[in-house]
């Protein structure tokens, strides 16, 4: 039970599917002069289908999503969406399904999925990565980050991680007496394993009591108890140390919490969404920045 922060969990189509028309690609939205289509729905899945319903509107939702992410970022920040990497994602992800024996339905989890679908994660994820690096060092947001440092902090540390108060505290008696760290934590730490190590983090990965202890606690000395969600602590820092302005903007992901990347991209996206100018076909619905609003007439 490392002290670490939720990461947030991605969100999967689940296609309802009906026989597709014969007579040729439907319109069904356009954005600027990009139109998405009956073709484009029915390329995410292995079948030659369409999803119904509620789950249409998600496929139709998602496709006009991408496209106004892709036209956000060329136009906002410059940022073209990285064919060559998409590629590589790819086959990247092809290999890891081959090698696990599953259909790509079963390896994304998506019934009747199919290499569209693989593609259109693998374009998200590259462009997600590419907007998050190009917005993480823009010269004033590096200046807001450096104005605060912590959360950047590479701190090493160890604990051992108590049910109560009063154990955390006898834990400390006993350390302060010379008993050895690692044979204590593996003895009675609810964090098994390790020895207590966490290893060296950004002091932001953590949650925020743990994160504030392990920026304040002095060096090489056992310090607590605090307490968390996941109960009580008892830590010793060994090290801390600040990345240069040159080394974050570098490489961002390795000194920016994920939350706080994935905040980054979640407020590109919403910004993105909420001025778009979309045009759904009235037959499958009206678009709103938070998702495709059912006809009228629809039912369930």
């Amino acid at each position: 039970m490392i002290p670490l922060r939720k990461s947030l969990a991605l969100m999967s189509l689940l296609a309802v599917l009906v026989p597709a028309c014969s007579s040729g690609p439907e319109l069904i939205a356009t954005i600027g002069t990009t139109e998405i289509t009956t073709d484009d729905i029915s390329y995410l899945y292995e079948t030659d289908a369409m999803p119904v319903d509620q789950t249409l509107r998600a496929a139709i939702f998602a496709l006009a999503a991408r496209q106004i992410v892709i036209d956000a970022a060329q136009n906002d920040l410059g940022v073209a969406l990285d064919g060559l990497r998409v590629d590589g994602l790819m086959e990247t992800m092809a290999t890891e399904r081959d090698s696990q024996g599953l259909t790509t339905a079963e390896y994304l989890e998506v019934e009747n999925a199919g290499e569209g679908l693989l593609r259109f994660n693998a374009e998200v994820a590259v462009l997600r990565d590419q907007v998050i690096g190009a917005l993480a060092t823009a010269p004033a947001y590096l200046d807001g980050v450096f104005a605060d440092p912590a959360p950047i902090t590479e701190v090493c540390a160890k604990h051992i991680l108590l049910g109560t108060q009063l154990e955390a505290e006898d834990v400390i008696v006993q350390l302060l007496g010379g008993a050895d760290f690692a044979t204590l934590a593996n003895t009675v730490s609810l964090d098994t394993g390790s020895g207590g190590d966490l290893g060296c983090r950004q002091a932001a990965v953590y949650v925020d009591e743990f994160a504030a202890a392990v920026l304040e606690a002095p060096l090489n000395e056992v310090f607590g108890p605090v307490q968390s969600e996941f109960g009580w602590h008892v830590i010793v820092v060994s090290e801390r140390t600040v990345p240069t302005r040159d080394e974050v903007a570098a490489d961002p992901v390795s000194y920016i919490a994920a939350s706080t990347l994935d905040g980054l991209w979640e407020a590109f996206v919403t910004s993105a969404l909420e001025v778009a100018q979309v045009t759904v076909e009235p037959e499958f619905g009206t678009w709103s920045s938070q998702g495709i609003i059912p006809p009228i007439d629809a039912t369930e």
